[in-house]
C-alpha cells in the first residue's frame, strides 16, 4: 500500500475542517435562543369577561404580554346607532371583573358619560377599585344616524364641565386615551382639543390612530412639537385597518421618517373590538394582532384586510421596534409631568383646518 505523505495528510486535514465548517455554518446555532419581541397593546375593547379566553389565547400566540382595555358603550360593541352611547357603566364593570380574573395581563381604563353629573365621583371609584387610566370619546366626530347629532360628542372638549375630570387625572398622574377627530369634516375639534391641552400642560394624553392625521402629517407634527405630553398609537381600528395599512405600505419612507423623528412618541395598539360575535375568533383577533407587528417589524408581510396581498411594512431596526411596541408604553406610564410649559404656538397652516372662532368652552355642532 502506498504510503500518505505529510502534504497529502495536510491537504487532507484542510478538506475535512472546510467540510466541518460549510456544515457547521448551515445549522442553527441551539445554544442561542430566537429573541422574540415584547409586546404591550395599549388600546382594545372587549365585551365582557366571557371574551376574554380567546383576547388572552390570541396575545399569547402572537406574543402580547399585556393588553389596555378601554371602556366602551354598546354602540362601540354593536354598531347599532338606535342604542347610542348607553351601557358603558356595565362595560366599565366588566373591565374590572377581567382585570381581576387574568391579573398582570390586562388594565382597565374605563369610560364616562362627559354629561354625567357624577363622572367624576364613578370614576374615582372606579380607580380605587383598580382601573388605572381613563378612555374618553368626547371628540369622536361620528354622527348618530337616528338623532342627526354627535354621538360621542355632548359637550366641548374643553368645556368646564370636564375640567375636574382632567385636573384628578393630571393631580394623580393617570393617563388618558382620548379620541379626537382633528379634521376637516369635524370643524372646531382641532381647536378644543389645543385649548384643552393648553389649560392641563401635564396631563399624559394618548390621542390615538396617528390622531386621525396619518394623511395629514403636518397636523400630527405639530400636535406633537406643541404639547410634549401628547403621545399616539399605531392602530386604525377593525374598520379602518385595510385603508390604513394599505397607507403605510404605498409611503413606508414617510411613515419610517415620522417614527425615527419622533422614536419616543407612538405606542403599540390594533383597536380591535372583542366581540361575541361567531366570527371574531381567536384566529380572528390573532391575524389581526399579528399584522400589526408585522407592519412595523417586516419589510413585507401579509394581512387579513387585503386577501392575497403583500404590503410592504417599516423594517423598523430593533431599538426603534421595542420603543413602540413597549418602552414607550413603559414610559409613558412612569411619566410624573410637573410645570410643563407649552413653549410655541399651532401653526394653523400646517393643519389642514383653520382656527375657529368659538368661545372658550363651545361646542362645535355636526356640518
Amino acid at each position: 500500500m502506498r504510503k500518505v505523505g505529510p502534504r497529502l495528510w495536510l491537504w487532507i486535514a484542510v478538506v475535512l475542517f472546510g467540510v466541518v465548517m460549510v456544515m457547521h455554518i448551515g445549522q442553527p446555532n441551539i445554544e442561542e435562543p430566537v429573541q422574540k419581541l415584547r409586546i404591550i397593546d395599549v388600546h382594545e375593547h372587549i365585551q365582557s369577561l366571557g371574551e376574554a379566553p380567546k383576547l388572552l389565547a390570541a396575545m399569547d400566540r402572537v406574543g402580547i404580554e399585556k393588553t389596555l382595555l378601554m371602556g366602551s358603550s354598546w354602540f362601540t360593541i354593536t354598531l347599532n346607532h338606535s342604542v347610542g352611547f348607553t351601557r358603558y357603566d356595565e362595560n366599565n364593570e366588566g373591565l374590572l371583573r377581567i382585570v381581576q380574573a387574568y391579573p398582570g395581563r390586562f388594565e382597565a381604563w374605563p369610560t364616562v358619560n362627559p354629561i354625567d353629573p357624577r363622572k367624576l365621583e364613578k370614576f374615582k371609584s372606579l380607580i380605587e377599585r383598580g382601573a388605572t387610566g381613563l378612555k374618553l370619546y368626547s371628540g369622536h366626530g361620528l354622527i348618530n344616524s337616528t338623532t342627526g347629532d354627535y354621538m360621542f360628542h355632548p359637550i366641548a372638549i374643553d368645556d368646564p364641565q370636564m375640567f375636574p375630570l382632567y385636573a384628578y387625572c393630571q393631580e394623580h398622574f393617570i393617563p388618558v386615551c382620548i379620541h379626537v377627530n382633528p379634521g376637516p369634516k369635524t370643524p372646531g375639534f382641532a381647536d378644543e382639543f389645543v385649548s384643552m391641552l393648553r389649560r392641563f400642560p401635564d396631563l399624559k394624553i394618548d390621542c390615538p390612530h396617528f390622531m386621525l392625521s396619518s394623511i395629514k402629517d403636518s397636523r400630527l407634527r405639530e400636535f406633537l412639537d406643541t404639547f410634549p405630553n401628547l403621545y399616539s398609537d399605531v392602530s386604525f381600528g377593525d374598520h379602518f385597518a385595510k385603508a390604513g395599512q394599505t397607507r403605510i405600505s404605498k409611503s413606508p419612507k414617510k411613515f419610517r421618517r415620522l417614527f425615527e423623528e419622533y422614536p419616543d412618541r407612538f405606542m403599540f395598539a390594533a383597536d380591535l373590538v372583542v366581540t361575541n360575535a361567531r366570527f371574531k375568533s381567536e384566529d380572528w383577533i390573532g391575524e389581526r394582532l399579528q399584522s400589526y407587528v408585522d407592519m412595523l417589524t417586516k419589510k413585507t408581510y401579509t394581512s387579513p384586510t387585503s386577501p392575497g396581498k403583500k404590503l410592504r411594512g417599516l423594517a423598523l431596526p430593533k431599538e426603534l421596534a421595542d420603543r413602540i411596541l413597549y418602552k414607550n408604553y413603559e414610559e409613558f406610564i412612569e411619566k410624573r409631568p410637573r410645570g410643563t410649559t407649552i413653549t410655541r404656538e399651532i401653526d394653523w397652516s400646517k393643519m389642514g383646518v383653520p382656527k375657529i372662532d368659538r368661545k372658550p368652552g363651545e361646542a362645535s355642532l355636526p356640518p
